[in-house]
């Protein structure tokens, strides 16, 4: 029995959206509990493109299933990916006949209908949570492959075709000790994980609840998490991404978390997502000390009208003190802005742009609204007749509100946008030069190491490039010397390194690379930034003492052999 599992390609082709490319946890999750129980399971990626094989997804699909030839193929849908999925179903019919061909994730769950329809070749559609369902399946084409249909009407979470009708199972029980699942870690190596499943919230624009089926919130124990985190981490990973919809809710069970990452001497870093309503001062300080580097607050809107609209009733100064104390904490406040809602004009978007300034956050993304399957705002719209599921047969990724209402338009809704975004570089150099962090020595490494990442967004990231944003350069050095009042940083003597060796300044670059190494001394960044420096004053001999250390780096081989072949002439 051999189980492929299929992280399918979106139908734009993604430049800058990570998350789009990365595998769902979920697929992860379904491939261990197959593997802790001998049937054979791997996942293909065709949402990243990998590096010396066919860009095409569909190409490196048919590869793939030609060389595994797999008795089970599962594809984990989006929106945005089902018509990558149905392309490969079309491929796998022709290559694989026998191949049981199932269909699973948020599109499946919301719209089975349609894609029966939509795609001929799909088997069976699993809804909602998987990992029971899924293992009954394999189990059972172990032993009764001649017996499908009988096999499936007896699996709770299942719809599939029998004749020209369609058979639904009905809902699968909810796993209610999610410790009672393998480890994904033991058989794979990511960054996503979630301590929770399911939301409370009731956000129109999400579908999260409806697709758990209940707005209980199920958790892993501390201990089951924290061994998924420190095995990944003996396996490479040093910055993780935690994905619960809100991953403060329970406040006690993360500073339980923090407190094992702190004594463990885990070195990592992390991201989180919370809502501004549940956290506090003790929280942060326990999650700033575990590693913890941005997170990541849903605002939506300063006004209070579409904040109501979207589910999303939190108060302005709730928001504003939440932001005030990550960044007092050095932890990176992210704020996700919402723009083109039911009722939105030039003045609500006035008074997000007010909030924008009193929240001062680090880093904002800020997204169209758009309407999926298995959200409040879909279903509201299909009850008064706006739309329907045979939208989904045009080729389109997602269905932006402003197409059902009139009082909106793209060139209306894309001003909304740029507001939001220009208003936001154009604040981003005083939300910075105002950073008022807490005065707490405990915290002093963390300052540094706080302010060097913040500073390395203006000098080599995402700011170094945005032409709203004047003199990022200047910036980004006013940071990294910042972050040497508070404690020697290696990523600030770098930073300040590099941008003198842009400007070609080399002796003073070499300074700073010097009273870096000085405290630093195993350094690697620190020891290359030296050599280059040394190369470029021609001093070749001098500069290769500061590459052999790191010789076994295949990055450096480059400037060993010019060292080398320049000692030699």
């Amino acid at each position: 029995m051999k189980v492929l599992f299929v992280n399918p390609a979106c139908l734009d082709r993604r430049v800058t959206d990570d998350d789009a490319t990365v595998i769902p946890m979920g697929l992860y999750y379904l491939a261990a509990q197959l593997l802790d129980r001998d049937i054979g399971a791997s996942i293909l990626n065709l949402a990243q493109e990998t590096k010396g094989r066919d860009p095409d997804p569909l190409v490196r699909f048919i590869e793939t299933i030609k060389r595994e030839q797999p008795d089970i193929i599962g594809f984990s849908l989006t929106n945005p990916s089902r018509f990558s999925a149905m392309a490969c179903a079309g491929a796998a019919r022709k290559i694989c006949p026998k191949t049981l061909i199932i269909f699973g994730g948020p599109a499946p769950t919301f719209m089975a209908d349609h894609l029966f329809r939509a795609c001929p070749e799909l088997d069976i559609i699993v809804q909602g949570e998987g990992e029971e369902a899924v293992l009954e399946l394999a189990n059972a084409l172990k032993k009764k492959e001649a017996q499908i249909p009988a096999i499936l009407k007896d699996i709770k979470g299942l719809i599939f075709r029998q004749g020209n009708d369609l058979v639904d199972t009905g809902p699968s029980e909810l796993i209610q000790d999610l410790d009672e699942l393998a480890h994904p870690s033991k058989y794979f190596r990511f960054q996503h994980l979630a301590m929770s499943r399911g939301c409370p919230g009731k956000c129109t624009f999400c579908g999260s609840p409806k697709f758990w089926g209940t707005s209980r919130v199920r958790r892993h124990s501390v201990d089951w998490f924290f061994e998924e985190i420190q095995t990944l981490a003996q396996n490479g990973v040093s910055h993780f991404f935690f994905s619960d919809d809100t991953f403060t809710m329970d406040r006690d069970q993360v500073i339980t978390l923090c407190k094992k990452i702190i004594d463990s001497k885990l070195s990592i870093t992390w991201n989180a997502i919370s809502r501004v309503d549940y956290i506090d001062e003790d929280l942060l300080f326990m999650m700033r000390r575990a590693g913890c580097i941005q997170i990541s607050f849903g605002v939506e809107s300063g006004a209070d009208r579409i904040k109501k609209i979207l589910g999303k009733p939190m108060d302005n100064d709730t928001c504003v003190q939440a932001f005030s104390l990550a960044r007092s904490l050095g932890i990176m406040p992210r704020a996700y802005f919402i723009y083109g809602s039911p009722g939105e004009t030039q003045a609500t978007i006035k008074e997000s742009l007010g909030l924008m300034e009193r929240l001062a956050p680090l880093s904002i993304v800020s997204y169209m609204l758009v309407l999926f399957p298995g959200t409040h705002l879909y279903t509201l719209a299909q009850q008064k007749n706006l739309v329907n599921d045979d939208i989904w047969f045009q080729k389109i990724e997602d269905l932006p509100w402003f197409e059902l209402d009139k009082a909106l338009d793209f060139d209306r809704v894309k001003s909304y946008g740029d507001m939001l975004r220009q208003g936001f570089a154009r604040k981003l150099e005083h939300f910075v030069t105002t950073l008022d962090l807490k005065d707490d020595k405990r915290l002093y490494s963390f300052h540094a190491d706080f302010l060097s990442r913040l500073a390395m967004t203006f000098s080599h990231g995402e700011y170094a490039q945005t032409p709203l944003i004047k003199n990022p350069e200047s910036i980004a050095e006013s940071l990294f010397k910042k972050a040497l009042t508070y404690s020697h940083d290696p990523r600030a003597y770098l930073g300040l390194a590099m941008i003198h060796q842009k400007n070609r300044e080399f002796p003073q670059a070499m300074t700073w690379l010097g009273t870096g190494l000085e405290h630093f001394p195993e350094n690697k960044d620190l020891s290359v930034g030296m050599g280059v420096c040394l190369m470029n004053q021609g001093q070749f001999k001098k500069a290769l003492s500061f590459f052999t250390p790191f010789d076994k780096d295949p990055g450096l081989g480059h400037y060993i052999n010019i060292c080398q072949t320049r000692m030699n002439t």
